[in-house]
């Protein structure tokens, strides 16, 4: 283990529009208990000479992994993932901005967790986000809201059919979470949600605080992002209704990867979820984003 708590894993690709942005950003965190690793997937931008420059002006902060491009974000942060050892991680995309309590929120509630569970116990924490425009100008003050994730009702594993609740940047998790991320990574769609699942999979505790301190960034070149909201019509569901099979058909490949679920209970959580959110039937902070 190393002399700091968190190692935020930082993916790049092409990033040189952002890249400065984002890393200034953690640079001015309240919370200075991090080192932050960066792997580039083979930028053909200026994406390298940026991180360069950093590595050289913050030396004990900023370190640039040295191995070959891995084809990809899902591989290109769980391969760090595997190489860097840590009490406690976090993955960074290279687009958006950190607000400078968002270590400290989410690092001081793992711990109050902690102190309730045993050192064995893999423990993530998530929060909400608040999307942006490429200029940071606001475009919906909760992702959650934008996506329908109501987190409480997320309580079993079978849940996690319903809706992917991960998101990769605002998660924040322990050593533990690490030594039972499902191996080999065949089916992982994306690596937030392959850890969060494989957590959920051990019924570990997953937190999700209603707080946002990440400007979430949208722009033309997204990997994965939030959704528009036409995403949710029927006209749109009808006239994509070959990606929405493909996407819940690698959903499923994925849990089941993971751990063993019933095509009958993966359909049977979806239909319960949307039928939920449609009744209203929820008392936290995203039953208030529906009304």
């Amino acid at each position: 283990m190393k002399d700091y708590q968190i190692a935020i894993l930082l993916a790049t690709y092409n990033g040189e529009k952002y890249l400065t942005e984002q890393i200034d950003s953690i640079l001015s965190q309240t919370c200075h208990d991090w080192h932050l690793y960066i792997h580039d997937d083979g930028s053909k931008d200026s994406t390298m000479t940026i991180i360069l420059d950093y590595v050289n002006r913050y030396p004990n902060s900023v370190t640039l992994l040295d191995y070959p491009s891995q084809g990809g974000a899902c591989k290109n942060f769980l391969s760090m993932l595997e190489r860097i050892e840590a009490p406690y991680y976090m993955f960074c995309d290279q687009d958006d901005v950190w607000l400078p309590e968002k270590i400290k929120t989410s690092f001081d509630k793992i711990l109050e967790i902690e102190k309730i569970h045993s050192s064995n116990t893999p423990i993530i924490v998530n929060t909400d986000l608040t999307i942006v425009d490429e200029h940071l100008e606001t475009v919906c003050s909760s992702f959650w809201s934008q996506e329908r994730i109501c987190p409480t009702w997320l309580k079993t594993y079978n849940d996690h059919a319903a809706i992917y609740s991960a998101t990769g940047c605002t998660m924040l998790f322990n050593h533990r979470t690490k030594e039972i991320v499902k191996h080999p990574f065949l089916y992982a769609t994306m690596h937030d949600a392959w850890v969060n699942l494989s957590v959920a999979a051990v019924n570990g505790p997953i937190c999700y605080l209603p707080v946002s301190h990440i400007l979430y960034r949208q722009h033309s070149h997204n990997i994965q992002g939030a959704r528009d909201s036409n995403t949710f019509t029927i006209g749109y569901r009808l006239k994509n209704i070959l990606k929405i099979i493909g996407i819940n058909i690698r959903h499923y490949q994925e849990m089941n990867s993971i751990k063993r679920i019933s095509i009958g209970c993966f359909v049977l959580a979806k239909i319960r979820y949307k039928w939920y959110i449609r009744k209203n039937r929820f008392t936290d902070r995203t039953n208030e984003m529906f009304r």
